[in-house]
């Protein structure tokens, strides 16, 4: 945003999107004459209100508002297309020192949604906020906070979080943070939540057939019933449906944020957000849905789903100024006509170039940076919009049938494409007595960021002077395996707990290493979402070499309400005594979570574990490379993710309230357990470390005393 607008009043407004700019240098207030006659009852704000990116002078803050029916006789006010807003911005929680008072219009065309840009604000300073339309106020009052001045030095305590499946779980964990952070002394308060994405899920019906669901979602205005082309069984419940249109997009957010709990923490902290999949499609690359078998374009349908973002999400986009010389590339919604069309060959970035699909993308970009003080540099990527296609298709899958989990080798293998094997790729890969012609023998590697959004992560991270650099990272970087090639006569391979994260693309992963260990760009942790469990754990350069070097830590917050790790695990378990004994014990009503020792530590060991009862014996037989990098798995969690920066650590807890399949209420969610870390700042020429975990509260197992 030019220097001119931090403080001038904007007359800027954006009719197709609902969005405004204001200065707080000046207050000419606004008389309320107008709404004299306008009794209090006649509109609502169901959805609440919410700030989001803040800058050392501004923020965005967002609501919707809506009439009321109405009352039976009522001539007086019919249903309006627009309805008149005022915006109200104070120092105190009182608003005795109004420094903006300013009207605006919600529209039809942004489904009565209005982002507003406050400019002219004062650095690392809380605000309180309100909407008004008629004599109807928002019900709850905004409070946000500026991030600090560009040398500030002080800590900075921020909350990362994920995945809120509305029809899995309720928010109780929102609501346990807000509970806790007005109880807290103010220095130990949440500055901002860094939100990794899955805010909605665009499907519903997403539960298993013999579970209930915590809640359901209704009929979407034009959503259709998912189906299956050869007449077997869709992947979720029976009845589910899919969006197809922006009133669907639409319908999905002002459900989910009918929540309390969730306008609860949208009104207390500012929010920063990215994209998972579940905002467009399950799986999602570039254009492209993923439902059945390779899927199929749906470029209507991203467009509308980054139109629904754009309209419902607070972000700093168009407005954000470049990063220490860096351009930004973000920028708001713009309006496009596609139509679904075959997305088209790639190019060298293998970034499909059909007009359609560009323009899909194109139509909105949220990869962005920001500054938090001298302490933080956050770098927001974008992991959906632009990566390649998966390589594990349905011929691949063919191929592997039978394998328990994608094998290592293969992915690898042709994630590298023409450079695997040293640019020497073979014409055919294997799996067992089967073989299949290489699909990608003459293809580039793949691609999880896109090549002009990788060259902008680069330079942002060699422009950055922070003490820390935190990557939020809607899927993990860590390795998450299970190590059947350590098993005897089993005939199986080492595989991936799936291939949707960057365990897909591990060329680019090991090259983005690479480049921060060349360029010795320390004290770059990434947050990451996505896997529905809390994980811990240092990336290494190449997970396979013979000996590590490491250029970073992650750490993977849970879900807030979409099920666990550990819950997909033990489902998948029931049917095979074999793979039961590795994802739990269960002794007698007691139950443990067997399958955060398998991973981190290998398939002996939890099956050790598991027939003497004893981690202890089982240690005995841990697998070092079983998930190299991994040193800590909490499956079976809800929860969120609390980090703390100092100059000398970054201290990170990680909040497991447990079940959420009921209602948790004003006090919200019991906290089950607290697992605290500590990681050293490190300099380039050493190594990043990891503390080992410390509990609050019931330990995770392995971690947990053995009964021998």
């Amino acid at each position: 945003m030019p220097e001119i607008d931090r403080r001038e009043f904007l007359t800027l407004f954006a009719s197709a999107a609902g969005c405004f700019a204001f200065s707080a240098a000046s207050v000419p207030f606004i008389s309320r004459t107008a709404y004299a006659e306008t009794e209090a009852g006649v509109y609502h704000f169901p959805q609440g209100l919410a700030s989001g990116d803040p800058q050392p002078d501004s923020v965005m803050l967002w609501t919707r508002v809506e009439r009321l029916d109405a009352r039976p006789g009522d001539q007086k006010l019919p249903s309006p297309k627009e309805i008149d807003l005022i915006l109200q911005v104070a120092e105190d929680e009182g608003f005795s020192s109004l420094i903006v008072e300013r009207n605006m219009r919600a529209g039809p065309s942004s489904d009565h949604t209005v982002r507003v840009l406050i400019g002219g604000l004062k650095p690392d300073s809380f605000y309180f906020y309100r909407f008004i339309a008629g004599n109807d106020f928002t019900p709850l009052t905004g409070r946000t906070r500026t991030a600090p001045s560009p040398e500030s030095r002080r800590s900075v305590r921020y909350v990362f979080l994920s995945c809120q499946n509305y029809e899995q779980g309720f928010y109780g964990a929102l609501r346990r943070l807000v509970n806790e952070d007005m109880a807290a002394e103010p220095k130990d308060q949440i500055e901002f939540v860094l939100h990794l994405g899955d805010f909605i899920y665009e499907h519903t019906g997403d539960v298993p057939e013999t579970e209930k669901p915590a809640r359901t979602i209704g009929k979407m205005p034009f959503g259709s019933k998912p189906w299956v082309p050869d007449g077997t069984r869709p992947w979720w419940q029976v009845g589910g449906q899919a969006p197809i249109t922006l009133a669907d997009y639409r319908f999905l957010y002002k459900t989910y944020l009918t929540d309390p709990d969730l306008q609860a923490a949208r009104a207390r902290f500012p929010f920063i957000h990215t994209w998972d999949d579940h905002e467009f499609t399950n799986d999602a690359w570039q254009s492209h849905d993923t439902y059945f078998g390779d899927g199929s374009p749906a470029q209507v349908r991203k467009l509308a789903a980054n139109q629904a973002w754009f309209e419902f999400i607070p972000a700093l986009l168009s407005d954000a100024e470049g990063f220490s010389g860096v351009v930004s590339q973000a920028h708001d919604f713009k309006t496009v006509t596609v139509k679904n069309a075959p997305l088209g060959k790639p190019d060298e970035n293998l970034l499909r170039q059909d007009p359609d699909n560009l323009n899909a993308l194109n139509s909105l970009t949220i990869y962005r940076a920001f500054s938090w003080g001298a302490m933080l540099d956050l770098v927001i990527t974008d992991l959906r919009s632009y990566r390649s296609e998966p390589v594990m298709g349905s011929e691949v899958k063919g191929l592997t049938k039978g394998a328990p989990v994608p094998p290592v080798r293969l992915v690898k293998l042709l994630d590298a494409g023409r450079m695997a094997n040293d640019g020497n790729p073979p014409e055919t890969i294997t799996y067992g007595d089967k073989s299949l012609a290489n699909p990608r023998r003459q293809s580039p590697p793949g691609s999880h960021m896109g090549g002009p959004q990788k060259a902008w992560f680069k330079s942002v991270m060699q422009a950055s002077r922070a003490r820390w650099r935190i990557w939020a990272n809607s899927v993990p970087a860590l390795s998450m395996r299970l190590d059947f090639s350590g098993l005897p006569f089993a005939g199986f391979e080492t595989g991936y707990l799936g291939t949707d994260g960057w365990q897909g693309y591990p060329y680019e992963l090991r090259e983005l290493m690479s480049f921060l260990k060349k360029e010795k760009i320390s004290n770059v942790v990434s947050c990451a979402g996505d896997y529905h469990t809390h994980a811990a754990g240092r990336l290494p350069l190449d997970p396979d070499g013979e000996t590590q070097s490491y250029a970073a830590v992650e750490f993977v917050t849970t879900g807030i309400s979409s099920g666990s790790m550990f819950f997909g695990a033990e489902r998948a378990s029931r049917s095979s005594g074999f793979f039961r004994r590795m994802v739990l014990i269960e002794d007698g009503k007691n139950l443990r979570e067997n399958f955060n020792n398998t991973v981190v530590n290998g398939i002996r060991a939890g099956i050790i574990t598991n027939y003497t009862n004893s981690a202890t014996i089982g240690a005995m037989f841990r697998n070092d490379k079983a998930s190299p990098g991994l040193s800590f798995l909490d499956s079976n969690s809800h929860g969120y993710g609390i980090a703390t920066l100092t100059e000398d650590k970054m201290t990170v807890e990680l909040v497991n309230v447990g079940d959420v399949s009921r209602e948790a209420g004003p006090e919200g969610a019991p906290v089950l357990r607290r697992t605290y870390f500590e990681v050293p700042a490190w300099s380039a020429e050493s190594e990043p470390q990891i503390s080992d975990p410390r509990f609050e509260g019931i330990p995770s197992f392995p971690h947990m005393p053995s009964s021998a």
